[in-house]
């Protein structure tokens, strides 16, 4: 008994602790009975083999609150929220507002989602929080390496990515990235991240696996943008706001430039849709004439610009392809786009502004999926937004 003691004692010695930097809660994930093909998600790691069904979930983040839309996008509505603030994880509490930037793991089981100083993992089987990971400062993007053994965070103001373990909400160590850490991508083979520097006309390229810088992709403007990897894992698309461009190049070594395109005003969101053997990029613009622009990824031929009632600040796929969803700023919508006509399909009505979207295919895989969800008392905020 005591040499059974002794080693224990030895196990958990040798465990790292929590940096000083970080904070973390953790509960297990539950479990499921939903069959799922890891490999079928449309983006970033693309197959269209899933048919949009009432399995699937849009995630909606409220910049202005401490809860998240979730919409069941075969119905087209909204079916509450998730509460942040009703976490039952230890201190600190989610009293700050401002949920930001959503990502999703590619199995389709967790939801990372960025708040005031702190990312949080939420399980999708049951609607609740099982990991938080509190920092110094707020973080300014979010990504989960393929395997989802990893979840890159970007630190604007402390010019770093944080690499957290998802499975314990533990920081592991930080890569360095003195331009500012702004919007972040993983390679489908997870080889490389990529990350829109804010201070820097610059994207940051990183080894994975050896936690180090390999180069520098140069790119029009600096500021705030978006970063997106094409469904075949050959091209990034880099968006910059201020510059109204879109920074086109490979993502194997040398990760050249193929060609700098001006997108429009206030380029913002940027991903992608498969159709049968043909991509195609969709790119968010604001101005006078907000919409969505589209373009072939192998000629990168504009092929026409989908109009939309406000300027979108996120774009995602179905799993199928079939759909492109963008929230709407300032209108309290979700706008689902055909991509086989470029014509929004329909408008979904929401209980709150938007900020950050996703969509996860299989995310039900047992059940409804409503465990949890507190009620968004949306009559009376759905009745205004449709005035």
């Amino acid at each position: 008994m005591k040499a059974a003691i002794v080693l224990v004692a030895a196990m958990l010695a040798s465990v790292a602790p929590v940096p000083a930097i970080a904070q973390a809660y953790w509960a297990a994930p539950a479990a499921d009975d939903f069959a799922y093909d890891i490999n079928a998600v449309q983006a970033p790691w693309s197959k269209a083999d899933i048919d949009v069904s009432h399995h699937d979930r849009i995630y909606v983040s409220d910049p202005t609150s401490t809860k998240i839309v979730v919409i069941d996008p075969a119905a087209g509505n909204e079916l509450g929220r998730i509460d942040l603030s009703k976490s039952g994880m230890a201190e600190p509490s989610f009293s700050s507002p401002n949920v930001q930037r959503l990502a999703a793991a590619r199995d389709g089981r967790t939801v990372a989602t960025l708040a005031t100083r702190s990312v949080t993992l939420l399980d999708l089987a049951t609607n609740t929080e099982r990991g938080r990971t509190v920092f110094e400062t707020s973080p300014t993007a979010v990504a989960f390496t393929p395997n989802g053994h990893e979840l890159w965070v970007s630190l604007g103001d402390e010019y770093a990515i944080a690499v957290v373990d998802p499975k314990t909400a533990r920081e592991i160590t930080r890569v360095p990235a003195s331009g500012g850490a702004g919007a972040t991508i993983l390679s489908p083979d997870g080889r490389y991240a990529f990350v829109s520097l804010t201070a820097q006309p610059s994207v940051l390229v990183v080894d994975v696996a050896h936690r180090r810088v390999v180069g520098h992709v140069a790119s029009t403007g600096a500021g705030a943008g978006a970063i997106a990897v094409s469904p075949d894992g050959k091209q990034i698309w880099a968006t910059r706001r201020d510059s109204g461009t879109t920074t086109v190049f490979a993502a194997k070594p040398p990760f050249a430039v193929r060609e700098v395109i001006n997108t429009g005003p206030a380029t913002s969101a940027v991903n992608f849709a498969q159709r049968a053997d043909d991509s195609f990029a969709y790119v968010g613009v604001g101005g006078d004439q907000p919409g969505i622009k589209v373009y072939r990824t192998d000629s990168l031929e504009a092929v026409t610009t989908v109009p939309l009632q406000a300027a979108p600040t996120a774009v995602w796929p179905s799993g199928d392809g079939t759909r492109i969803y963008a929230s709407l700023a300032g209108t309290n919508k979700v706008a689902a786009i055909d991509t086989l006509t470029y014509t929004t399909a329909s408008t979904i009505p929401i209980s709150t502004d938007a900020q950050s979207l996703i969509y996860v295919p299989g995310a039900v895989r047992s059940g409804k999926g409503l465990a949890n969800l507190v009620p968004s008392g949306r009559d009376a905020a759905l009745a205004l937004a449709a005035r």
